[in-house]
């Protein structure tokens, strides 16, 4: 069984190139989430997909200031993606001023992802109530929240709707973080890196490093066969 990081920004590392080709060679499942349907068309014409490598189709709620949402972009692309990432809400204070647009946006994307049956990459902040309400009016059973941050009462309510949750490195550095993995239930447990955005040790992120994350993160749990538990709960979520 092959460790999986499902969810990590390949376009972010100036030497991408590199780290494509090591990837394929570490042969880590992992899902390269992009920011805007412009970069995941622009990934997936600079790389093949291949066994290790995916490519998410995305549209972050960061980049609203930057790029324009487009329903035309974002529907030509989905004919090629199996994966819908990175997308959500952030309500925090540098963005809370576009929220109404942010939902809109996430729920025309929830949408369409429920009627084409994708597995999405999903990222809050400040937003998890709003998100949960879209989620479950959407019928939404494919979504893995990406380093989750939110209340903690409200995992079990993600939990009930069918929710996976990711966790990485950063996370199992705070104590708010390893909270939050004590109580994701195992069987929605799920592995990822967001590098180069996570640290392991202090040390950025780089794909050699997964295997730390996975020992990391079953310090936390106890659960000493992560790396099967990990593989079967992600088989699960794509057999959905």
């Amino acid at each position: 069984m092959r460790l999986i990081d499902s969810h990590f920004h390949l376009d972010y590392y100036k030497n991408h190139s590199y780290w494509y080709s090591k990837i394929n060679e570490l042969q880590q499942y992992t899902l390269c989430v992009t920011n805007s349907p412009e970069i995941f068309h622009s990934c997936r014409r600079m790389y093949p997909e291949t066994e290790y490598v995916r490519f998410a189709l995305g549209y972050n709620p960061k980049s609203i200031f930057s790029v324009p949402f487009s329903r035309n972009a974002f529907m030509h692309e989905l004919n090629y993606a199996r994966y819908i990432g990175e997308v959500g809400l952030d309500f925090s204070k540098q963005f809370v001023e576009t929220k109404t647009k942010q939902l809109e946006i996430f729920d025309y994307i929830c949408h369409i992802s429920s009627s084409f049956g994708k597995v999405m990459s999903i990222h809050l902040k400040k937003s998890e109530m709003e998100a949960l309400e879209i989620l479950e009016r959407n019928n939404i059973k494919k979504a893995i929240l990406h380093w989750y941050s939110g209340n903690d009462a409200l995992i079990e309510k993600f939990v009930e709707i069918g929710c996976y949750f990711s966790v990485n490195g950063s996370m199992c550095a705070s104590s708010s973080g390893q909270k939050i993995i004590s109580q994701i239930p195992t069987q929605r447990l799920l592995i990822e890196s967001d590098g180069p955005f996570s640290k392991v040790s202090s040390a950025r992120y780089t794909p050699v490093m997964l295997g730390d994350v996975y020992a990391q993160v079953e310090s936390i749990t106890k659960c000493l066969n992560l790396k099967e538990v990990v593989y079967n709960n992600f088989a699960t979520l794509l057999k959905k």
